[in-house]
């Protein structure tokens, strides 16, 4: 095992020692029967999809753990007037932070990739060790990522996809009971109300969608996670405006305060709980 591996797995373990120390009230959740989720995204505000499942299970004393390949430093907005490179990356790490303490989950784990250069060889090698490191560190119960289409066809989102699943898919003493993909049915887009601002209508015109009938995982979530949720994607500053998470959040809210997931597999039986 190469150094930098040992490193990084050492990292993971120390996370695990000190669960919820960024947390507001600095108190720690009770954990329920050792139960452990793990989200893996590209770039910090990717859990968006998930966002209200991660603050619901977390509330219910499961260990929520959110991992992030890069740092988003290629992610620029206008209005937030950051250029590219390490600087963005800093902000959007501290805001990552900020979002998983509203959350009440465990800090996140940042993976070091490069923003918008997860789709090639080197980048697959080093994020499948990183992967496997973390399956065998954390040893979830439940892994959610990106399926397939990336949400909107993101080539990082395609990538942390496919190498999760990669990984998974290998089996092994630690390999995760479930990876579940998050996504959206296609009835979601239809009837929406106006946005207010450009990002309502390329959610409507880019967001890809699932016939409902494959996302066999449908999670409701009490309005507090909804409202909690909100309220902690607006840590995403240099993403969004404060309109433009009403706008996201009004998609969010037409799927019925429920988060639709598909098991990698296939498997069809209606579930309602993760755990199930």
């Amino acid at each position: 095992m190469r150094p930098w591996i040992t490193l990084f797995t050492l990292f993971v373990v120390c996370i695990l020692s000190f669960q919820f120390r960024d947390s507001p009230s600095g108190a720690s959740h009770p954990v329920k029967a050792e139960r452990t989720i793990l989200a893996i995204f590209a770039h910090p505000d990717d859990e968006i999809m998930v966002s209200p499942i991660l603050s619901k299970y977390a509330r219910e004393g499961v260990r929520v753990y959110l991992a992030i390949a890069t740092s988003g430093q290629q992610g620029v907005m206008p209005h937030a007037h950051i250029p590219a490179g390490d600087s963005l990356g800093k902000v959007r790490t501290e805001e990552a932070r900020c979002a998983a303490r509203g959350l009440h989950i465990n800090p996140p784990l940042m993976l070091g990739l490069q923003d918008g250069k997860l789709a090639t060889n080197e980048s697959f090698v080093l994020l499948h060790r990183k992967v496997d490191s973390l399956f065998n560190a954390l040893k979830p119960d439940i892994v959610l990522t990106w399926g397939p289409d990336g949400g909107y066809g993101h080539p990082d989102h395609r990538a942390v996809s496919n190498i999760v699943t990669e990984v998974y898919q290998l089996g092994g003493t630690n390999q995760p009971k479930k990876l579940l993909y998050p996504g959206f049915p296609n009835e979601t887009l239809k009837d929406l109300p106006a946005f207010k601002t450009f990002v309502g209508s390329w959610l409507r015109n880019s967001f890809h969608t699932t016939d409902q009938r494959y996302l066999n995982y449908q999670i409701p979530y009490d309005v507090q996670d909804f409202n909690n949720a909100k309220t902690l994607y607006g840590c995403h500053h240099s993403q969004w405006t404060p309109d433009m998470v009403d706008d996201i959040f009004v998609l969010l809210g037409h799927a019925g305060r429920t988060v639709y997931l598909r098991s990698w597999y296939g498997e069809t039986a209606l579930k309602k709980d993760l755990f199930e």
